[in-house]
């Protein structure tokens, strides 16, 4: 049997600690403060710093993805913030498509998760494209300690760097969230990636670095500013950029 996944960091977060951001997170239709922070940082972070394709293409996308996976496996998968959770749009509410031992994961493997469960069970194939699944950049919940259900879900966020929306997000989004109120979006004019004072940093930080600082964003909101904040070690862009 394999050992259960590890965080990647020592960031001593109990569970009473989880259950306050779980009360901080309740709130309106703007995204907190401490919230679009948080995402915010993952953005610039990536804007700077993109993953790069085989072809050298610049895939800000995933890397913010990472940044945010990141966070959640340091968190023990217990982060307000689900990048990239697919939801089964055939249910009623939107289903999110989780890991069978770890609720609060999302499945790793969505190909071996519709064989299974779509084409086996269900009887008809999926067909990619079709909107059959959807996967939000970024969900943001109420709860941690719980799967990003609808009753769970505080903020639908899309991120664009220089894409638009598409047609299908904008109609299945909302579904997702139960409200177009909570469907936000981000990009790094939003977050005023330009302005980042932490860039003066030259090196880029280690995954369980950065995932150790936005950890410690979010108890430096929970404390109400009685932990330090944390400075993030945002790269400068090389040269040949």
């Amino acid at each position: 049997m394999a050992e259960p996944e590890k965080p990647l960091g020592t960031l001593k977060t109990t569970p009473a600690q989880l259950q306050t951001i779980k009360v901080v997170a309740i709130g309106g239709n703007q995204l907190d403060p401490q919230d679009k922070e948080v995402v915010c940082k993952a953005i610039c972070y990536c804007d700077t710093r993109p993953n790069k394709s085989k072809a050298g293409r610049n895939q800000y996308q995933s890397c913010v993805s990472e940044r945010l996976k990141e966070l959640d496996r340091f968190l023990g998968h217990h982060s307000p913030y689900k990048p990239e959770v697919n939801y089964d749009m055939h249910k009623n509410p939107p289903e999110p498509i989780m890991d069978k031992g770890i609720l609060t994961k999302a499945h790793d493997y969505l190909p071996g998760w519709i064989k299974k469960h779509w084409e086996k069970d269900k009887g008809y194939p999926y067909e990619a494209g079709e909107g059959m699944v959807r996967r939000p950049d970024v969900v943001i919940v109420k709860d941690p300690t719980k799967p990003p259900t609808q009753d769970n879900i505080k903020h639908v966020v899309e991120i664009k760097f220089k894409d638009k929306i598409s047609k299908g997000q904008k109609d299945d989004y909302p579904i997702i969230a139960g409200d177009p109120n909570k469907v936000k979006r981000l990009d790094p004019d939003d977050c005023d990636c330009g302005n980042q004072k932490d860039g003066t940093a030259t090196e880029v930080s280690t995954a369980a670095a950065w995932a150790a600082a936005i950890a410690g964003t979010l108890l430096f909101f929970i404390s109400k500013g009685k932990t330090p904040r944390p400075r993030f070690p945002l790269p400068k862009p090389s040269p040949a950029w």
